[in-house]
């Protein structure tokens, strides 16, 4: 009887770890074998979880399976998953809301609440998270907590539910952190919750806004670091208003220059200041130019703080880097705008933690894997807040050479590839294949781009989604 129980009650523990896959769940999925032996260790340093619950929430995974033959490997476990190509979309379809994701959804609803004059019924939200009214004055305590951090505060109007309360420029802070926050970590969080707040955030972003800020990334060199774009497109959702009647593009090119000099260089600010006055990211209120301001000192690294000088930590990443690559990394322009990016996204007052995945849509080797793992690890115990993608673009920026001459026969198609890192992977590929690259060309401008040439060799460096459309296209690694 003993063992029939047992059995039984395996059965019911199976059942229960199949059906609560949460957001955890999904980025450790993601994250297997990203760098084969170090899994675990990679995993349990970069979402901050201990070894025991890493390898808990992969057998959860594995379990969920419901193979007819299952090992008690975990090496064995994490080879089939990762070669299971229906798995994720089955984690996706059963993903439910964990309480760190619970607590982001209240806030997040709460500040389009507020943007609209809402209130917030807390018996609709327990019945959509299907849990106690209990559970979710406990959530209610967190949300107040973490609301508290931007000098909000959530008051009760009796019947009809909860809102916020608090300065306007702190309800825009606020939103502007925990929007970018849903945009890093999208395909990682709950169905339900990417459902009811992709739509409502995209209504202030137009195809057209959406490929101006892709254009203007990309032409002005404000792709230096990962997740740019979407900074830029949180921005124009919480600050833009078409009640506003003085924009940025009413500017004259003199006062624009003001704002605008210590961003953009001399030869640049006149195509600049042109681009803005005919596209649609020239409507940008002006009564908000500071943050617009702000954000792009904050894209291309220049954003620092007064009087703050960083040559100490510089000397401390430079040491870190040389112990773990044997080579010395030069103090150039890229090399001082990173130091002051980390450092400034590591203030606690102004930006989340976030789960960043960016970097798995980059073709790596196994040396820059493990390098950049390396390297991570230390940066994280001084800045609890640093990119892993960042950290891959100091890496790949360390490997520059010479310029050399291009072909007129290879081009390079890309999606989130920084544009200052196409010199340096056209030097390399030529070095290391000698093919030279003649151009790289957006994924959205291939089909223009076939048109027009025929390249003799199309290649990309990126996990573009594209490739079924594309068969010629060949994939590389990074580094060569």
């Amino acid at each position: 009887i003993d063992v029939i129980l047992y059995q039984y009650v395996l059965k019911r523990r199976d059942k229960k770890m199949k059906v609560n896959i949460n957001t955890n769940h999904i980025r450790i999925y993601k994250l297997l074998n990203f760098l084969p032996n170090k899994d675990i260790d990679f995993i349990c340093q970069f979402l901050k979880m201990n070894r025991q619950n890493v390898i808990l929430y992969i057998k959860q995974i594995y379990y969920f399976l419901e193979t007819k033959k299952q090992s008690n490997l975990l090496s064995d476990m994490i080879k089939e998953l990762s070669e299971n190509k229906n798995i994720f979309n089955i984690l996706k379809q059963n993903q439910v809301f964990m309480k760190e994701d619970r607590i982001f959804y209240i806030i997040l609803i709460l500040l389009k609440y507020s943007d609209l004059g809402l209130t917030l019924n807390l018996n609709t939200l327990s019945s959509n998270f299907n849990i106690s009214r209990r559970t979710l004055n406990d959530d209610l305590i967190a949300v107040k907590k973490a609301l508290q951090f931007y000098n909000l505060e959530i008051f009760s109007i009796p019947s009809k539910g909860v809102n916020i309360s608090g300065s306007s420029d702190n309800i825009k802070n606020c939103f502007l952190s925990y929007l970018f926050k849903f945009f890093v970590e999208f395909e990682e969080i709950p169905p339900l919750m990417a459902k009811n707040f992709l739509g409502v955030f995209k209504e202030n972003l137009s195809v057209k806004i959406i490929n101006d800020i892709d254009y203007f990334i990309y032409t002005f060199d404000l792709d230096l670091f990962a997740n740019n774009k979407k900074l830029l497109k949180c921005i124009y959702i919480v600050y833009f208003s078409n009640s506003y009647k003085k924009r940025i593009n009413c500017l004259s090119l003199e006062d624009f220059k003001k704002y605008f000099h210590n961003i953009f260089p001399q030869k640049n600010i006149e195509k600049v200041y042109s681009f803005l006055k005919s596209s649609s990211l020239g409507d940008f209120p002006l009564k908000y130019i500071h943050v617009f301001i702000l954000t792009l000192k904050f894209c291309n690294g220049t954003l620092r703080e007064d009087g703050i000088s960083l040559k100490k930590e510089c000397n401390l990443i430079k040491d870190i880097f040389i112990n773990v690559t044997t080579q010395n990394i030069s103090y150039d322009i890229f090399f001082e705008k990173f130091a002051h990016r980390i450092n400034i996204a590591n203030k606690k007052s102004s930006f989340l933690f976030m789960s960043d995945l960016s970097f798995l849509s980059l073709n790596l080797d196994y040396k820059i894997k493990h390098d950049c793992y390396c390297i991570f690890t230390e940066l994280r115990k001084i800045y609890f807040n640093i990119q892993f993608s960042n950290v891959i673009y100091l890496y790949l920026w360390s490997l520059n050479k010479i310029n050399l001459t291009e072909s007129s026969t290879t081009i390079v198609v890309f999606k989130d590839l920084p544009k200052f890192l196409q010199p340096i992977i056209k030097n390399l590929f030529l070095l290391k294949e000698n093919i030279q690259i003649s151009n790289f060309v957006r994924y959205t401008e291939l089909d223009t781009y076939l048109l027009q040439e025929e390249p003799s060799l199309v290649i990309t460096f990126e996990n573009l989604s594209i490739n079924s459309n594309y068969p010629f296209i060949k994939y590389y690694s990074l580094p060569l």
